[in-house]
């Protein structure tokens, strides 16, 4: 047990620790001290690591031994125990507001959780269970061992606790599902085949895909998107080697999907599974780099320039560039529209709709 409690800006320092300070500055051992205190070495131990508080019988015998008074070491107990009662009571509070963030009627919706009525510390209760955590307030930083693709908003707590959230769902799914360890050269040969199911229907690639994945040790989570979450998708690398590709159907456009969905195969190709979302020069840096990955895979910057040159964004003219390509129109229609020169309110009657059912794929 740690000898500081610390949440937030409130720290309780464990009486434990001045004890120790003591032992030390008289250069004995803990069992000597003990001795000396005539106590046993367990209760020492105990309090030094600070398992155990000071009795009032302890400080009646340090107050005798350091002639530091009886009521100086009771003090330092009772404060320390008032200091861990606040703390208890800041985490209670914050952890009620992050429960009251969670979207409940989605984790009901998609069978994560009974459609019944929860009491608040039910739903506590149930939501730490569902996502393997002791706090609940861990979901409102992200995780450094996590790659994500998400937009950034001012206001940004609420999308980070829901995103986390679809994180800790789909690593959970996904935790023990292989022992396929992730082969490069095993993706490397699979992206042909991967890039030609971009132009089937949801119910004849996905699971296709998941099968390609998987046996590159690349376990595929598909995810409706909980809304206000703004996550496209997600990589982690589990201890076992396998590795944790999720995605979301956010925008529910078949671009976005496929986008969102190379591109955290670009993270995954790098070997990239770790992010400092607070550190955005290396987060853009990152991203930018996936981003290249998957643009150069459906579009290559040669071929695009050359279209581009050409100057005719029709519908007809999209669709004969895509046919060449071997892509869907809306994958060309997004790209595109993401670098300004298609109105994003124009042809999006080239886009297919992507729906994704928690017990169907997509």
């Amino acid at each position: 047990m740690s000898k500081e409690v610390e949440y937030k800006d409130l720290i309780a320092f464990h009486p434990g620790s001045y004890v120790e300070e003591i032992v030390e500055d008289l250069n004995i051992t803990q069992a000597e001290f003990a001795k000396r205190l005539d106590l046993s070495p367990k209760t020492i131990s105990k309090l030094i690591s600070g398992e155990d508080g000071i009795s009032a019988v302890t400080a009646n015998k340090l107050a005798k031994l350091t002639g530091i008074s009886l009521q100086t070491w009771i003090n330092l107990q009772a404060n320390y125990d008032a200091k861990v009662a606040e703390i208890k009571n800041a985490k209670n509070t914050d952890e009620r507001h992050v429960c009251d963030l969670i979207d409940i009627k989605y984790l009901k919706d998609n069978h994560f959780l009974k459609d019944k009525r929860y009491s608040a510390n039910e739903k506590i209760q149930k939501l730490r269970t569902l996502l393997k955590l002791s706090d609940l307030t861990q979901l409102t930083e992200f995780n450094s061992a996590v790659s994500y693709r998400r937009s950034r908003v001012a206001k940004d707590e609420k999308s980070i606790v829901l995103s986390n959230v679809m994180l800790e769902l789909a690593t959970n799914n996904a935790r023990n599902i292989t022992t396929n360890k992730y082969s490069k050269s095993k993706l490397q040969k699979a992206l042909p085949n991967i890039k030609k199911m971009n132009l089937e229907a949801p119910e004849s690639f996905y699971q296709k895909l998941k099968d390609t994945l998987l046996d590159c040790g690349i376990v595929l989570e598909a995810l409706p998107q909980m809304t206000g979450a703004r996550l496209n998708g997600a990589t982690k690398k589990f201890k076992n080697g396998s590795v944790l590709l999720m995605i979301t159907d956010r925008n529910k456009a078949s671009d976005i999907f496929w986008f969102s969905l190379i591109h955290e195969l670009g993270h995954i190709y790098d070997e990239d599974f770790y992010s400092s979302y607070d550190d955005r020069e290396q987060y853009e840096e990152k991203e930018n780099k996936a981003n290249a990955f998957a643009s150069e895979f459906f579009i290559p910057s040669k071929s695009y320039k050359e279209f581009k040159a050409r100057g005719d964004y029709s519908a007809i003219a999209i669709k004969q560039f895509a046919a060449k390509l071997g892509i869907l129109p809306g994958i060309v229609l997004g790209r595109l529209q993401s670098d300004g020169t298609v109105d994003y309110r124009a042809l999006n009657a080239l886009k297919t709709k992507y729906k994704i059912n928690v017990n169907g794929g997509d």
